[in-house]
């Protein structure tokens, strides 16, 4: 557990100094905010992808269920 607390500490300050970093150089927190939307956009069409994949799964369930 201590070894964990440590470990997660470090994770902490090593985030807090790369925002501080970017936030103070010049256009940093433009590009922060940029690369947080491309993330966010690639999220989205991963989601829409596996729920069209999804729902094509459960319409063929059900098809398959009331031919039977």
């Amino acid at each position: 557990m201590k070894k964990a607390m440590i470990a997660a500490s470090i994770v902490g300050v090593a985030a807090a100094g790369v925002i501080l970093y970017l936030t103070r150089s010049r256009n940093g927190m433009q590009r922060l905010l940029d690369g947080a939307e491309a993330t966010a956009d690639d999220a989205r069409r991963v989601a829409n992808r596996h729920l069209r994949k999804t729902q094509k799964k459960i319409n063929h369930m059900i098809h398959e269920s009331t031919m039977e």
